[in-house]
């Protein structure tokens, strides 16, 4: 993303903080790099460059991301270390500036829409904007006919009209067909037919649509379409809320914004309540669902596409997730490369301290320490050198890597699938959803419990909000929970997964087309003997990808089919198969879930490497060692989530005795990735004003950074706060108190 430091052939331009008033005075990000990070640099076996161009897909499309990179640094006020003091509703005003900032750039520049992407993630923090372009306009796209379109759509893409997606409510969030707002149909209402739209109790008020509150002045809104009597269920709407030229709310419509959240406060997520609002028959969308004039109704093509626009956003939120790792990543990696903390200890063992001739009851307690861990003469050692600092940060760094080129390589496939949707051809409908609630719902969790990592190996200093993390953090954690948590999308997976165990077993089947990403179930025989490698072999294996690879399917498959069977046991027991039989597997089906993303990870990432095989050969080394990192990261304890050690030796991918040649392996890829450390993390390219940390900046300055940042803190305004003149100087001097009243008393 172009750090002003990096090298290539677009290096951004630097920000003229000179010219800005000094009520926006801000934070000086490019100073000389220090010693430590300058060497880092040096000891790089890749060129950096080609690594940013390997991540980002290409020449073509980091050049687009650097031009947009730009464009965006040679404006201050898109700088967002304002965030770390600033009160709620100023940040809202703020969010609402760099919204205009955002839209004057793409309209000056003719950015289309498709091409946005990069523009969205420099904003820094999630606003009405990223609402508007992954959810409105792509629902406009999918699923209005081409007259609707031609109403409205040309109108999102140039943001003259602002639109949000309404459809969460008080009471139903993921169960999507138990809504409640009502759209009853009205062949009275205007010139051919209309709708009465309505939230018929308190528990229908739509709750959570970010932009709602305050920004948008249209929605695309989720009810439930009521003709002569009959419930069709719930379909969407254009949805007008706010005057266009005024900007109020209109009659009927009462909008709110829902309140301060743990983080994510540029956002105005706003709570609606409808009463009686009439509206065309033809603001329902109808590419393929239609409502004539009389109320009759029809579908044409596949009405799952009505909820398309959630595949396209779980999609967009997954494959920010390796970004988001990334940043976090390289906060922590250039911190721990810079905090030197203690000697790099030697420790004394029971044989030295007896050679030692150490008389346990004649030495006191604190000297039997001192004994046992001794200093040596050398200078206080980079935290990055210690081997449990390396376990801490180098497999969350893997797992951005292998979540960033799934999220990639999915999105290709998307691309692909929703041009023959429009074209009226289903065939990829199952394999997107499942690809994309696969990654939604794990990329996201094991994000959240990254990005924590990182913070807390930063020690104190990284529970700042200056740090960076912590408040990214809190900005990205909603992402597991909104467009479907883990626990909802486990569920739609495993049952799909459970199909392809079906087919497999009960139909015989070997393959099938629809779901190529499935294939690795159908290839899976559950009676075939299978005996898990010999201990003699493993060192070897564990070095080759394909036996990675082949053991994360396997420990896949023994899920998959122990679950299968399980739940035809539970059928058995129950009599019929029900939402009771599908309960008593759903721990089950959220193991699979976790097992189907670590292949998809593997294999994209693999897959990635071996491209850039012959693209850019001095790379693919580095890149390895995270590959093999991630898949023995799994393999052993886990990422916080699904599965570990245990899994692997009951399906029979490793030996019971395999604990010790995993972490002798782990031990090893941690030395080996070590001196790329930081070119590894150098390569996403983030600039300094994204990445909004005085710990992770660019150029290692960090303990002044930490110093200058205290200048911008409120609460500095001043030597004496007025908190003291109010409270604090009563309470070391009761005497100055006077009596309420203003009066003395006599007692």
């Amino acid at each position: 993303f172009g750090s002003s430091n990096l090298p290539g052939p677009l290096a951004p331009v630097s920000p003229h903080f000179a010219q800005l008033p000094a009520a926006m005075a801000q934070m000086q990000w490019s100073k000389p790099v220090i010693a430590d990070l300058r060497r880092e640099r040096r000891g790089a076996t890749f060129d950096i460059w080609d690594l940013t161009t390997a991540i980002y897909g290409g020449e073509e499309e980091l050049a687009r991301v650097e031009r947009q990179t730009r464009l965006v640094m040679s404006e201050p006020r898109f700088q967002t270390d304002d965030l770390w003091w600033m009160s709620r509703k100023d940040r809202y005003i703020r969010a609402c500036e760099r919204g205009e900032l955002f839209v004057k750039i793409v309209r000056e520049h003719n950015i289309p829409f498709e091409e946005r992407y990069p523009l969205e993630l420099l904003l820094g923090e999630d606003l009405f904007v990223l609402l508007h372009d992954i959810m409105f306009a792509p629902t406009l796209l999918n699923l209005a006919d081409d007259e609707q379109q031609s109403w409205w759509l040309q109108k999102a893409l140039n943001y003259e009209i602002l639109g949000t997606y309404a459809q969460t409510e008080l009471t139903h969030g993921s169960n999507v067909r138990g809504i409640k707002t009502t759209a009853t149909f009205d062949p009275n209402l205007f010139e051919d037919g209309g709708w009465m739209i309505h939230t018929p109790s308190l528990e229908a008020v739509k709750w959570w649509p970010g932009g709602l509150a305050k920004s948008c002045n249209c929605c695309i809104l989720m009810a439930r379409v009521i003709i002569k009597g009959q419930d069709f269920g719930p379909h969407p709407f254009f949805f007008q809320v706010r005057d266009w030229e005024t900007h109020e709310s209109l009659p009927g419509i009462e909008l709110r914004d829902i309140g301060q959240k743990l983080g994510y406060n540029g956002m105005d997520n706003g709570a609606m309540r409808i009463s009686h609002v009439k509206i065309p028959r033809r603001n329902m969308l109808m590419r393929f669902v239609v409502v004539d004039k009389d109320g009759t109704y029809k579908k044409v093509g596949d009405d799952k596409m009505l909820f398309g626009t959630m595949t396209y956003t779980r999609l967009k939120i997954s494959s920010m997730s390796g970004f988001n790792l990334a940043k976090a990543c390289t906060t922590a990696t250039r911190y721990s490369a810079v905090r030197r903390q203690f000697q790099m200890q030697r420790v004394v063992l029971g044989s030295d301290i007896e050679k030692a001739d150490v008389d346990d009851s004649t030495v006191s307690a604190q000297e039997q320490l001192n004994n046992l861990v001794k200093p040596s003469k050398r200078a206080e050692a980079q935290v990055l050198d210690y081997s449990s600092q390396q376990f801490i940060i180098f497999p969350q760094l893997a797992l951005a890597y292998a979540m960033h080129f799934a999220g990639q390589a999915v999105h290709k496939k998307y691309d692909v699938s929703i041009q023959e949707f429009r074209g009226g051809k289903f065939d990829a409908l199952t394999e997107m959803h499942v690809a994309t609630s696969t990654l939604k719902a794990v990329s996201t969790v094991l994000m959240a419990d990254g990005m924590e990592q990182c913070r807390k190996c930063m020690g104190g200093h990284g529970f700042l909000n200056s740090a960076g993390v912590g408040p990214q953090y809190l900005s990205a954690l909603p992402q597991a929970t909104y467009e479907g948590d883990f626990v909802v999308l486990s569920i739609q997976v495993g049952q799909q997964l459970l199909n392809a165990v079906s087919a497999r077993m009960l139909k015989q089947k070997k393959s099938n087309p629809k779901t190529p990403l499935l294939q690795y179930i159908y290839e899976f025989d559950p009676m075939a003997e299978r005996k898990p490698p010999k201990m003699e072999d493993l060192d070897g294996l564990l070095q080759d990808p394909r036996f990675l690879i082949s053991s994360l399917k396997l420990r896949a498959n023994f899920l998959h089919y122990s679950a299968a069977q399980a739940f035809q046991e539970e059928v058995v027991r129950q009599g019929k198969p029900g939402p009771a039989t599908l309960d008593a597997v759903k721990i089950e089906l959220m193991r699979m879930t976790y097992a189907h993303a670590y292949v998809l990870y593997a294999g994209f990432f693999w897959e990635r490497i071996q491209q850039l095989e012959t693209e850019f050969p001095k790379v693919v080394p580095a890149l390895r060692q995270l590959f093999e990192l991630f898949c023995l990261t799994v393999m052993d304890q886990s990422y916080d989530r699904g599965g570990g050690l245990g899994e692997f030796i009951a399906a029979g991918a490793l030996p019971p005795g395999a604990y010790g040649a995993i972490m002798k392996r782990e031990k090893q890829l941690l030395k080996e990735i070590r001196p790329n450390a930081i070119p590894l993390t150098d390569g996403w390219n983030i600039p300094d004003f994204l990445l909004n940390s005085c710990l992770g900046r660019y150029d290692g300055r960090v303990y002044e950074s930490l110093y200058e940042q205290t200048k911008y803190e409120p609460l500095n305004d001043s030597d004496i706060s007025e908190g003291y003149y109010k409270h604090l100087q009563y309470l070391l001097h009761p005497e100055r108190k006077k009596p309420e009243g203003g009066s003395t008393s006599k007692l």
